[in-house]
């Protein structure tokens, strides 16, 4: 006798098995982990026990031929076949309620505890089975089935990718009369299951059935993670304002030494600490630091520390000028200044990018940034994940609310639509754009400062990252994978889509919002090699010679 059933999806199942039968658990979409657990039905106080197994078994790992052990110490079941490379979970408990609000959570999120309570009340009721009743607050620790959970030498944990891919399956047995309860994981927080859950299929049959073929996955219902892009690359950057944010957009009569040395912070703490994580996450060299030309002078030290680390310096202004603050004269003379700051700093090497201090730009920047050769801009959003080239528009007309409205009522010359011309036909200066915006950075939700109408600072670090998440998540699922798949979203052949992070070593360097910032960046490690961090020049370099190779 055979019996078919599926996992789905952030749900459970849960059946009996009889000794001597086989479950064979298939990932059919691969990279899904599902909680496993065994009882016997006749008595709640005898269940698979990872803490009982680990002790027979001296390990913490599974391999084939190895039993599982119940609570009692007796073999329940035994791993007989598997056709993954054998990674598999008898550490990480299941997740919860509380598990998820810990993550951020701020709703109900489906979660293994109470999948395998509504699982074992849906088909194994108290009326019929008195003896498999489990109270709604307890659950045993689950086996882990597909789950990567990497141990380093000093006993830390680390939750990694499954290696298990499509198809890929394992084969149990059992060893006595069992119920059985699985969870198809529903954790979309964590890299648990390499993306969005899905389901997992499984297959009860009898000894001679042991050699049938594997379940034909290509009938199954497709996963709810419906596309893979080939590359994602991780724009983070740092802006390095220290006290120069005080001195030029966040200048204010009633600024004090106790703003100021917030920006002293920055320059000679917050900075440090951030340069130090990067180092123990092996990407301080693939990231970009937009610093202001007042702070390479007045911390030079710590800059030169950011230089060796092998990072990327771009322009930030050199006081956090506003663009509404100077004249046209006082912009250039600024660029100027930078350039030759940043220039000496670096050995010689020009500086390649810019951000406008908190994205005051106008179209006179542009016109510098071209004429001084600069490869990229960062501080507009006309798009949010994709390069494009730093628009050429003249000014958008504002309205003069002292005329009639027929005055404003029309449409303006000002062309907003992107050109059919680009700089490559057109003779201008290749100026590409790379995203970035406020809903990317960690200054404004997380930091306090007096007078700036628009900070905030006691928002949960949990609220910004699970916001980030959801912005990579979105992505990850609709990015187009074929260029012209959808004309507004500029798919191209390096990447399907930028993700943007910028954060400031004024806020993120604090003890408080740091290791928010460890979290987001080894979440991102965790997808893997599809996944990498680049540096703003070389995502621009990459993607102006991709225009250029066409035109």
């Amino acid at each position: 006798m055979t019996i078919l059933g599926q996992t789905p999806s952030r749900k459970a199942a849960a059946f009996p098995i009889k000794k001597g039968q086989h479950l064979k658990i298939t990932n059919t979409h691969g990279k899904q982990v599902v909680d496993f657990w065994a009882f016997n039905p006749n008595n709640s106080h005898d269940y698979l026990s990872m803490a009982h197994s680990r002790t027979i078994l001296q390990s913490i790992s599974l391999r084939v031929g190895n039993n599982l052990y119940s609570t009692l110490r007796k073999p329940m079941l035994t791993l007989v076949e598997d056709t993954t490379p054998g990674v598999h979970d008898m550490i990480w408990s299941a997740c919860d309620r509380e598990r998820y609000r810990m993550l951020g959570a701020v709703e109900y999120h489906d979660n293994c505890h109470d999948n395998m309570h509504q699982a074992l009340k849906e088909n194994f009721p108290a009326d019929k089975y008195p003896n498999l009743q489990i109270s709604d607050n307890w659950i045993p620790d689950p086996l882990n089935l597909f789950m990567n959970v990497a141990v380093d030498h000093r006993g830390g944990l680390d939750i990694r990718p499954p290696m298990s891919e499509r198809g890929q399956y394992v084969v149990l047995r059992a060893e006595t009369d069992l119920v059985i309860v699985m969870s198809s994981c529903p954790q979309d927080m964590a890299p648990v299951n390499a993306g969005m859950p899905a389901d997992c299929e499984y297959e009860v049959f009898d000894d001679a059935a042991l050699s049938r073929p594997s379940l034909d996955v290509r009938t199954a219902i497709p996963r709810t993670l419906t596309k893979r892009p080939k590359r994602v690359k991780v724009a983070l950057s740092f802006d390095f304002d220290a006290v120069s944010h005080w001195l030029g957009t966040g200048c204010h009569p009633d600024n004090n030494m106790a703003d100021y040395s917030s920006g002293i912070f920055a320059g000679q703490v917050g900075a440090i600490r951030l340069l130090n994580m990067l180092k123990r996450k092996n990407i301080a060299d693939k990231v970009t630091w937009f610093v202001p030309g007042h702070t390479m002078e007045t911390f030079p030290a710590s800059v030169k520390k950011v230089v060796e680390s092998g990072a990327e310096i771009g322009l930030h202004g050199y006081s956090h000028e506003g663009i509404y603050q100077m004249t046209r004269e006082q912009e250039r003379d600024v660029l100027v200044k930078c350039i030759d700051v940043a220039t000496e700093l670096c050995n010689g090497q020009k500086p390649r990018g810019y951000r406008a201090p908190m994205y005051t730009i106008r179209e006179t920047t542009v016109e510098l940034l071209r004429e001084f050769g600069f490869l990229y801009n960062s501080s507009l959003m006309h798009h949010d994940s994709q390069p494009y080239w730093t628009p050429a528009d003249p000014p958008i007309e504002k309205i003069d609310f002292s005329k009639p409205a027929s005055s404003w009522l029309k449409l303006k010359p000002t062309a907003i639509a992107e050109p059919i011309i680009g700089p490559l036909e057109s003779g201008k200066h290749p100026l590409v754009e790379i995203p970035c915006g406020w809903y990317n950075e960690d200054m404004m939700p997380l930091q306090y400062l007096p007078h700036l109408p628009n900070s905030m600072g006691y928002v949960s670090t949990r609220v910004v990252e699970q916001m980030w998440k959801d912005k990579f998540m979105w992505l990850w699922e609709n990015a187009p994978r074929v260029e012209g798949e959808y004309d507004s979203e500029r798919a191209n052949e390096s990447a399907d889509f930028v993700f943007p992070i910028l954060m400031h070593p004024d806020t993120s360097g604090m003890a408080h919002i740091i290791g928010m910032s460890e979290r987001i960046i080894s979440w991102l490690q965790g997808w893997g090699d599809t996944v990498q961090f680049y540096k703003h020049e070389d995502i621009a370099r990459e993607w102006l010679k991709e225009q250029q190779s066409r035109s």
